[in-house]
């Protein structure tokens, strides 16, 4: 990776708790028990040793409901202020990673077999670093 530079490198859902992607983040792991009432959202962003100055960057995650053509307030993360530190940045190597879990509530009606996926968005304030990616589809049960 350019030292100067940063980027998501993965987006994905997955159950509550766990590392490993699933489209269908919140489906029971037994047939017949209730889906669960959350999922987690993983934001993985790499950055160049050459950005960690401290200096601020905003990251947008939009969630988009694939069946109606719209966008899903409700299933947005709450994202903290964010910037190119150490912590919460990890060192590997020359590079710089940070990985990010969003809890997101399922909401009670109107998303039960929609189709999704999440669109997100990473600059810093000149656009000098920008970064966009979207996640695999994703089905809430």
């Amino acid at each position: 990776m350019n030292s100067q530079d940063a980027r998501i490198a993965r987006i994905y859902t997955t159950q509550k708790g766990n590392k490993v992607a699933d489209q269908t983040p919140n489906a029971p792991d037994v047939a017949g028990n209730l889906a669960a009432t959350s999922f987690d959202l993983v934001v993985e962003i790499e950055a160049g040793n050459n950005t960690m100055t401290g200096a601020p960057y905003t990251l947008t995650v939009t969630a988009v409901d694939d069946s109606i053509a719209g966008g899903v307030a409700a299933l947005n993360p709450v994202i903290p202020a964010q910037s190119f530190s150490s912590p919460p940045f990890q060192n590997v190597g020359l590079d710089f990673v940070l990985v990010q879990t969003f809890n997101i509530p399922v909401p009670n009606g109107g998303v039960q077999g929609h189709l999704f996926h999440y669109v997100a968005v990473l600059h810093n304030a000149t656009f000098q670093i920008v970064s966009t990616q979207t996640s695999e589809p994703f089905l809430l049960v």
